[in-house]
């Protein structure tokens, strides 16, 4: 492919176990209006996630031995997306479907705005017929509410609204954005890397926007009901996000380390005993101090990734050497 027909933006799917909607999600990206190079990093599936990956000869599956994390195994598929020459990388959940025209709008605004580092398209239901409930209250009610007020009362819906954070599951990173910021933490495995990135955005002055004429349909295919989890599985789980949560505060670059610390510390061990003394639910709290028994080891590491993520840079992405054919590449 010479260089002129190589698509500027290289899709990223970290994939696990994602065989009941990798087809469904990469037969979408066939019918964007935008030509994309498809990278997908497979955690170490043990289903058929590899073979669906495989039947679509545009994508370039990147097999790993482990399962990385969703952070690490993204920044494995963006370095090779920079390394092979994409202007922009866009991240995508294996369960999802991406509107066609999604990635045009996303790029129109980015071409707008060049201070913007991360752009997110509207997240429906797994119908296509709401907003995503789970977007529309942790993310869109706090983080852009301009947005809210304006679909609500009837206003003219703006191109783009900026938000304080925004989810990963579909994101474009700007090239330049991710050589100054860089990657997802490898301090996360799961939960919270992505509120980590938007707050070293913000710290380093790339701007975070919704724009709602893109879209993508998310069917959440991992969210099993709870009563049906046995309750060690629960308590595992839900100690790595408390885990997760408490590394991102003491991580963020507002305030002195020292503090974060300290709060991130005393507010989860005094929620643990509120949970177990006042709700007596002994799963929360047993969740929250295995927690921070988890992150006090840590800190130390703590602290040298978060005066890392002060300076600018292209933070935990590896070095990956470009595939392209030598005639591809400037002289």
């Amino acid at each position: 492919m010479s260089a002129l027909s190589r698509p500027d933006v290289a899709c990223v799917i970290v994939s696990f176990n994602g065989a009941p909607w990798m087809a469904d999600c990469l037969r979408a990206l066939r019918e964007s209006t935008v030509p994309l190079r498809v990278i997908v990093v497979d955690n170490a599936s043990s289903d058929d996630t590899r073979a669906i990956a495989g039947q679509f000869p545009e994508v370039t599956l990147l097999p790993q031995a482990q399962n990385l994390g969703f952070g690490r195994a993204n920044n494995i598929g963006i370095a090779r997306a920079l390394a092979d020459g994409a202007r922009q990388v866009f991240l995508l959940n294996q369960d999802t479907v991406l509107a066609p025209d999604a990635i045009a709008h996303l790029l129109r605004e980015a071409a707008a705005d060049p201070s913007l580092g991360i752009l997110c398209p509207l997240q429906l239901d797994g119908e296509g017929r709401s907003m995503d409930p789970t977007f529309l209250r942790y993310y869109v009610a706090p983080h852009a509410t301009a947005y809210l007020t304006d679909a609500v009362m009837g206003h003219p819906i703006a191109p783009h609204y900026r938000a304080h954070a925004l989810p990963a599951a579909a994101w474009l990173l700007t090239r330049e954005f991710l050589e100054q910021v860089g990657g997802f933490d490898p301090l996360f495995f799961l939960y919270c890397e992505d509120d980590d990135l938007c707050a070293r955005a913000r710290h380093h002055g790339f701007g975070i926007a919704l724009v709602p004429a893109a879209s993508f349909r998310h069917l959440r295919g991992f969210h099993a009901p709870a009563s049906s989890i046995p309750a060690a599985q629960r308590l595992r789980k839900r100690a790595s996000r408390l885990r997760s949560i408490v590394v991102n505060d003491i991580k963020k670059p507002q305030g002195r380390f020292g503090r974060n610390l300290w709060y991130a510390l005393a507010s989860q061990t005094v929620q643990g005993a509120l949970q177990l003394f006042v709700y007596f639910n002994w799963v929360e709290a047993l969740a929250g101090w295995g927690a921070v028994l988890r992150v006090i080891p840590e800190v130390p590491r703590i602290r040298r990734h978060r005066q890392a993520c002060l300076t600018r840079g292209p933070h935990w992405l590896p070095p990956v050497p470009s595939t392209r054919p030598s005639e591809d590449r400037a002289p």
